[in-house]
């Protein structure tokens, strides 16, 4: 009697705990980046400023802003409407990118836009003009806001603290 109690119910302890040991699957980024002088052509044609995501392979932080900030519905619908998107591998010394009269690698370019570190997500305007850069990991729910803030061109008559004020 005993033991058709517990079978039952270790087998039900064991499923359960085979379902929470398997790994979420990783949600792919719907974002369709391009390489970075593709970027700037677009942007050049659209008008509209270009996102440039600077990460490393290896890096965790990138890794969540691939699978939990991109592939959030709002953001990717707000990117899809009002920016072009690139990104740098900052370790990358191999690649060739042509920026304003040099010949850069993936790595120099990231430096030269200011990227100390990844994740960094740099802005910049149609022209390729430098508007900002924003180092480090961003949640969505921020996220959405930077991203409103230089796609409204907000940026060039408020400070982001004034902005997210007349927000709320």
């Amino acid at each position: 009697m005993l033991r058709t109690v517990y079978l039952p119910v270790l087998l039900a302890l064991l499923v359960c705990l085979e379902i929470q040991a398997q790994p979420a699957p990783a949600t792919q980024a719907a974002t369709n980046w391009l390489s970075f002088s593709e970027a700037l052509a677009a942007a050049k044609v659209s008008g509209r400023p270009i996102l440039v995501d600077v990460y490393a392979p290896w890096c965790p932080w990138c890794q969540k802003l691939q699978t939990e900030v991109y592939p959030d519905e709002d953001i990717q619908q707000y990117i899809e409407k009002n920016f072009e998107i690139a990104r740098l591998d900052i370790e990358d010394k191999e690649t060739s990118i042509e920026f304003r009269g040099y010949t850069l690698t993936s790595a120099e370019l990231a430096s030269g836009l200011g990227a100390e570190a990844t994740p960094t997500t740099v802005f910049l305007a149609a022209n390729g003009d430098y508007i900002t850069r924003l180092p480090g990991f961003i949640d969505a729910a921020e996220f959405i806001h930077v991203l409103k803030y230089i796609g409204s061109g907000a940026f060039q008559s408020q400070a982001f603290k004034e902005y997210r004020a007349g927000q709320e």
